[in-house]
């Protein structure tokens, strides 16, 4: 049996597909980074507000409970979608013998080669 230019172009068509599929897997893990990393930044945002705010209350002798109840009820909220955007995306998976950080659906190590 020949190879003959439908096939060419039936293999061409099945390599692109794949490749468009791992493409969109990288863009959607970018996403989830930079998500990911704005929300730490908001959590560390909060964080500083309510150091700040602490210090503002015991520097003036003055009661702002209720603003710092808000601002922890906000930092709750933060972390529990930072822990849900680490979950959807996969924690990355530790090389047990080199140390190296993988995807999470990775099953050999992409350093050395070793199983995950």
């Amino acid at each position: 049996m020949k190879y003959s230019i439908d096939n060419f172009i039936s293999d061409s068509k099945e390599v692109f597909d794949r490749i468009s599929e791992k493409a969109n897997s990288a863009v959607n893990m970018s996403k989830a980074y930079v998500e990911k990393a704005q929300l730490r930044v908001k959590l560390r945002e909060k964080y500083y507000d309510l150091g700040k705010l602490c210090y503002n209350m015991h520097k003036n002798d003055s009661d702002e409970t209720g603003n710092m109840k808000n601002l922890i009820k906000e930092i709750k909220m933060l972390e529990a979608e930072l822990e849900y955007a680490e979950e959807a995306s996969g924690k990355p998976k530790v090389c047990s013998f080199c140390g190296a950080k993988n995807s999470a659906d990775n099953v050999f190590c992409s350093k050395c080669g070793e199983k995950l």
